[in-house]
């Protein structure tokens, strides 16, 4: 047949139709939930890099503060004199704890902060705003929560007082935990309440919770409940923390998704690290110094053994109470229905694919080990 005359045939293309209205096109929804899962790791990442950043600064301003008071009371000293005494302030301040509390408060402020802002800023899928809703949850459900979380507190020192009894080395330096307690010095106690019962709890929730949290549901809430503790006992930064830190996130991450808020899982965490607070005080300060160590060390699984059988208790009446985690369950407005088909792979499996959460738990597992000290 003569090719003039053979009829023209169109180029054929592989049409794909738009997102209907008010659904997003898969392409953009997948690139966005990668990118949440990504910062969900860096975001640990960062506020680690943050906080040796400017603890380094604080500790230099300190420094330079003191030398130069020293410098100015004593004229006519040499370079050497100036030097040798530069470096005893140095040395001092890693025994200060006033100086150590008052550096961690700031330090873990400023990053916790900054990575809350920078992550919204940067994930630009959920607002600040929607993290602080009404809570769908009541008094007695947060009640039991708060309790709950203090018995896992007993359940995790029980697991640590049996790993250090076995291996004869715990996950803390005692060094740096004996000027984090409670003293004879009442504006370190002050500032020590301070970062752990206010600064620590609302700074940590809303890195955790509110971003983090969020950064990971928007497949599957109960991923991202998981995932979101896993990093939060991760970024402790030592082994006796980082179970604890897992059991607690876990279940304060429930809360803030079943109440679909942050002001309830704060609120328990205020009441976990003021229970935590309690024990340092009552057990590890006055009874220790007052009936000794070892009646004080009893007295204090006592009360932890105690703590521990309520504390189950109100987990099981919670449980009950508001049931398992359904998609329903959420802070973030962020969420996205996909077939059940693909989301195991925009889940765990893309989670785990990401190399910020493997550099994050790199980070964190070989600083834990720095940590581990033999009893």
């Amino acid at each position: 047949m003569n090719e003039e005359n053979t009829p023209y045939t169109p180029p054929q293309y592989e049409y794909t139709p738009p997102a209907p209205a008010g659904e997003e096109d898969p392409v953009i929804m997948r690139r966005k939930i990668k990118n949440g899962y990504s910062w969900a790791g860096l975001a640990i990442v960062l506020q680690f890099l943050i906080v040796i950043v400017i603890s380094v600064i604080v500790a230099l301003v300190v420094q330079t503060v003191r030398v130069s008071a020293y410098t100015a009371a004593n004229p006519g000293l040499s370079y050497d004199e100036v030097m040798k005494k530069s470096i005893e302030i140095a040395s001092s301040l890693q025994t200060d704890s006033l100086y150590l509390l008052s550096s961690n408060a700031i330090c873990y402020l400023i990053a916790n902060l900054s990575m809350f802002f920078i992550v919204i800023g940067a994930v630009k899928t959920f607002k600040a705003g929607e993290l602080f809703g009404k809570s769908r949850i009541d008094a007695g459900s947060i009640a039991l929560g708060a309790l709950a979380i203090c018995g896992m507190q007993g359940l995790s020192i029980f697991i640590q007082t049996g790993i250090t009894a076995i291996t004869g080395y715990t996950g803390v330096n005692e060094n740096v935990s004996s000027t984090m307690g409670f003293s004879d010095n009442s504006l370190s106690n002050v500032v020590l309440l301070l970062y752990f019962v206010i600064i620590a709890p609302v700074t940590e929730e809303l890195l955790c919770r509110g971003v983090i949290l969020n950064c990971l549901a928007p497949v599957n809430r109960t991923f991202a409940l998981f995932a979101s503790s896993i990093l939060f006992g991760l970024m402790h930064g030592n082994f006796n923390q980082m179970f604890n830190g897992f059991l607690l996130g876990l279940i304060m991450g429930y809360i803030a998704l079943k109440s679909g808020s942050l002001i309830p899982s704060v609120i328990c965490h205020m009441a976990a690290n003021a229970n935590a607070m309690f024990c340092s005080y009552f057990f590890e300060y006055r009874m220790a110094n007052s009936a000794g160590e070892e009646a004080a060390g009893s007295s204090e699984m006592i009360y932890f053994a105690v703590l521990l059988i309520l504390g189950a208790a109100a987990l099981v009446f919670l449980l009950k109470k508001h049931g398992k985690i359904v998609p329903e369950d959420r802070i973030s407005s962020y969420i996205r229905e996909v077939p059940a088909e693909e989301e195991k792979g925009l889940t765990w499996g893309l989670f785990l694919r990401r190399p910020t959460f493997w550099i994050a738990a790199a980070i964190y597992v070989i600083y834990g080990i720095a940590m581990v000290t033999a009893v």
